[in-house]
């Protein structure tokens, strides 16, 4: 009889543990139920911190699930967030999770997020955009985006600022990311540039 109380113990334990994950679980369609409540644009001004991180962790857990969300609901999903005011959200629609979702089978790009970090012409190089661009290259990567290589000091640094709101210096950020495309062979690049 000795012999099986340890076998009993873990057990009993493994129970106490299912029967702890069922109770706290939550099925696709209270998180979508949850997430809708969440995104409705007609609560904006209550919203707050909490609801901001009740938010990303419904995402999280819906988009890691294997019937989560088609590449559409990605791609709209990503939009609705890079609209929002709160920072918190634009950086989790350019996390790893919604950019594998909306990526494009053929380019592995995410396009939501590309035209969002990339698109706009010219970039406007201030604070928020380093912050997003750093965010999308480490969290993507890839060569397109120049994720195969580190932050230099510099662009570190610059990193560091951009969180205090310090926006880097627009000619020398231009001078780095041209290099960066032209190490990369990132697409034709025009002489005397």
């Amino acid at each position: 009889m000795r012999a099986w109380r340890g076998h009993l113990v873990l057990l009993l334990l493994m129970a106490g543990l299912l029967a702890l994950h069922l109770a706290g679980h939550r099925s696709d369609t209270q998180l979508r139920a949850e997430l809708a409540h969440l995104l409705h644009p007609a609560e904006q001004s209550s919203r707050g911190p909490k609801a901001s991180r009740d938010t990303l962790e419904a995402l999280h857990i819906l988009l890691n699930r294997p019937l989560g969300f088609s590449r559409a609901e990605g791609q709209q999903l990503s939009a609705t967030l890079l609209a929002e005011d709160d920072p918190l959200l634009r950086e989790f629609a350019l996390s790893i999770d919604l950019c594998r979702l909306s990526r494009h089978t053929a380019l592995n790009v995410p396009d939501t997020q590309e035209q969002h970090v990339l698109g706009r012409t010219p970039p406007p190089m201030d604070a928020p955009w380093w912050l997003e661009y750093v965010t999308y290259r480490r969290k993507v990567g890839g060569k397109q985006v120049g994720g195969r290589r580190r932050l230099d000091n510099l662009e570190l640094l610059w990193y560091r600022r951009a969180l205090r709101g310090e926006s880097p210096p627009p000619e020398e950020l231009s001078k780095r990311l041209l290099r960066a495309a032209r190490e990369a062979r990132v697409g034709p690049i025009p002489r005397g540039q």
